[in-house]
């Protein structure tokens, strides 16, 4: 298929499309194929075959696609929960006075912030609701390191769970086990999906979906170019988990707070918006520059993916303490 058809599938794709996605499926399933290979070599001997096996890797990284099997059912309170939680336009946070230093990591105290400079007076942030806004969405910059650094947490909760129920190797807690591995892979499936939006340069912006407001450079206000650089210019590129394996650079998880980590892929991300415009507007999207330029993407966040992986693992070390609350707060064996 040459280019040029190419890009009218990708356009008539998109057209039967509600919202735009991050990473075709393809995209998501390879950053998290790679981070889970990476995360085992960094957690060592102890990694088990359940977490990083290949059946395990199938599984998980077919999880990465599921946050956008969700927005496919049209339920208000999903769309008012979940679209945001796939993006972070950094532009707009200073309407709210904010920036990607100083947002508010936990989510309520975000949206409290957010909400104070919204009735402040003179504020000149994108309105809230309308026809056009139903599920009342457009108004956020976007909550992807909170949905992110949720999702790793439960995904720790779950480690440990299923880490607390190997040490008791009781067998009439096999299903019970059976169901926390499920769980902890179920997460980290689900917080590869954000990561992954958070390696995708139009997903830390406003000019999400072509170039918004005073364009000096001239560069393309086409929606389309989101899709196409989803999965239409992997495809035109045949980009394969090969060519991201090859391209990761594993990177030690911050000692302090994987929000950190999080952030910082975002600051990364959002530092290629206008190489991505620019590459577009050259044509070298087309060629081997733009090649490079998205498997270094995918690279990124599969290698941010990794350290979280790790950092999770680490987080979810039991202890003594740890076992008897479990069995103190468990229920008895009828219940269960």
């Amino acid at each position: 298929m040459n280019t040029h058809r190419l890009w009218a599938a990708v356009l008539a794709l998109a057209a039967g499309t509600p919202a735009a996605l991050a990473w075709d499926a393809d995209g998501h399933r390879m950053i998290c194929r790679a981070a889970v290979e990476t995360a085992a070599k960094q957690i060592g001997p102890d990694a088990p075959a359940w977490l990083t096996g290949p059946d395990s890797r199938a599984m998980i990284s077919d999880q990465a696609v599921t946050p956008d099997r969700w927005r496919g059912t049209r339920v208000a309170q999903l769309t008012h929960l979940n679209n945001p939680d796939h993006y972070l336009d950094i532009e707009d946070l200073t309407d709210f006075g904010l920036s990607l230093k100083t947002i508010p990591p936990l989510r309520h105290e975000y949206v409290r912030q957010l909400s104070l400079a919204r009735e402040a007076p003179g504020f000149k942030g994108t309105p809230m609701g309308g026809k056009l806004d139903p599920e009342l969405v457009q108004g956020y910059p976007g909550f992807l390191p909170h949905a992110a650094m949720e999702t790793w947490a439960k995904a720790v909760s779950a480690l440990k769970t299923a880490r607390v129920i190997e040490k008791l190797a009781d067998p009439s807690r096999d299903s019970q086990l059976e169901m926390a591995r499920d769980g902890a892979r179920y997460n980290l499936g689900i917080l590869a999906h954000y990561i992954g939006d958070a390696s995708q340069p139009l997903h830390t912006t406003k000019h999400h979906h072509g170039w918004e407001g005073p364009n000096p450079n001239a560069f393309t206000t086409d929606r389309g170019i989101h899709s196409y650089i989803d999965g239409g210019v992997i495809r035109l590129h045949r980009i394969t988990i090969d060519d991201v394996r090859a391209a990761i650079k594993p990177r030690t998880p911050d000692p302090v707070s994987p929000w950190n980590d999080v952030t910082a892929e975002l600051e990364r991300s959002h530092a290629q918006v206008e190489p991505l415009y620019t590459l577009k507007k050259s044509g070298d999207l087309d060629r081997e520059p733009g090649r490079q330029f998205i498997i270094e993407r995918l690279a990124d966040g599969a290698a941010t993916l990794a350290s979280l992986y790790a950092a999770a693992w680490d987080a979810s070390a039991i202890g003594p303490r740890d076992v008897e609350d479990f069995v103190k707060y468990d229920g008895s064996a009828e219940n269960r």
